[in-house]
Formats: structure tokens, sequence, C-alpha cells
């Protein structure tokens, strides 16, 4: 049965991804982003349903969460801009947590989080941050899917597997998460390795 598979982020490189496997999948996919639909023609593009709103504080947007079915939430910032206000504090771990009130408000009953692994040089609050919205989407009352890729490429790009902490298509990670989704009964945590030999605890 077709779900209703709201996305925060969707005309982003991992969001687009999420959104092109479940359309692929038969879903009806919504987007919320500060900017809304994204420029260009990719043909999956009219096939998404684009709001506008910003999950960095609470708003209008959690509206668009009545009778969703799964909850995608890519917003990341691995770099901070404080003269912009934007934190790993605010855009990783509060921003998360808006969407996860306004999920469950709405019975949103799955909630996905790109969160990341523990990355070598990778900015020791980036982490943290993550790790902290982690834990508490896990004592919400929806079930999580919680992804922790490496850094995210396309096809195209050339990945060293011989790295312990390498690179990884995106295109495996929105297609794990969506496995998840369908199949996990309980919460689940992936790591990279986990991602790349799709170990799903069903």
């Amino acid at each position: 049965m077709a779900k209703k598979v709201v996305i925060f982020g969707a005309n982003g490189f991992v969001g687009g991804e999420f959104a092109k496997q479940f359309i692929e999948n038969g879903d009806k996919v919504v987007s919320v982003s500060r900017t809304g639909e994204p420029l260009g023609n990719e043909s999956w593009y009219n096939k998404v349903e684009w709001k506008i709103g910003n999950a960095l504080s609470k708003g209008f947007w959690a509206e668009n969460l009545k009778d969703a079915d799964v909850v995608v939430d890519t917003i990341g910032e691995y770099k901070e801009q404080p003269n912009e206000n934007l934190t790993f504090e605010k855009v990783n771990y509060q921003s998360a947590l808006n969407i996860a009130d306004a999920a469950e408000e709405n019975n949103v009953p799955v909630f996905v989080y790109i969160s990341a692994d523990d990355i070598p040089g990778a900015n020791k609050r980036y982490i943290q941050t993550k790790r902290d919205a982690e834990d508490n989407l896990n004592k919400r009352k929806f079930r999580t899917v919680i992804l922790r890729p490496t850094t995210m490429v396309t096809d195209d790009d050339k990945i060293d597997s011989t790295e312990e902490y390498h690179s990884i298509p995106v295109d495996m990670v929105a297609l794990v998460g969506l496995d998840a989704v369908e199949n996990s009964k309980e919460n689940v945590t992936l790591g990279l390795k986990e991602i790349e030999n799709d170990e799903i605890d069903a």
C-alpha cells in the first residue's frame, strides 16, 4: 500500500535521492524545505509536492505531517555558519527535535534520521549533536531508522573501499533506509558496515 512520506530537504543531494527511491516504490512524497521546489527539470520533480517550511523553528510546516506514514529528516550541517546562527546544536539537534515533536503530534509511525558514522577528523561537536539527536529520537513513540553513513557520493565518484571510513553511494544509503522502513519492526541504527551489507534485523 502506498505511503505518504514527508522528506525534510528533498531538494538537496541526500533528500533528493530518498525522494526518488520512495517515488519508485510507489509512495507519495512531500518535501518540506526553506526554499521549496528546486531549480531544474529533473523528471521526478513533478511527482513531489513541494512545501516551504523551516524546521529550525516550530511553525506552520507541521501541518504537512498530517496522515504521514514516514518522516525523513535529511537536515544536517557539517560546517557551522555562526554568522547566520547555523550552529551544529541548532541545525543537527534542535531541528531534529522540532520535526520529532511534530511527528509525535501527528502520530507518524516511522522516523528516518540521517546521522553520521564516527568519521575520523570530523568536528567532535558535529558528531555529538548527531548522537544527542539519536538519543532523543529513540525515546519517542515512533519507530526510528537511524542511518550513519560516511561521506555520501554519486555512483560516478570513485570510492576507495580499502579505507575503513570510505565514502558510500548515496543511492545505497537511501535504498537501505527504505528497506528498513518497510521491513524492520524495532528501532534500528545502521552504520557504514551495516549499510553496505544491508544488515537489518527484521
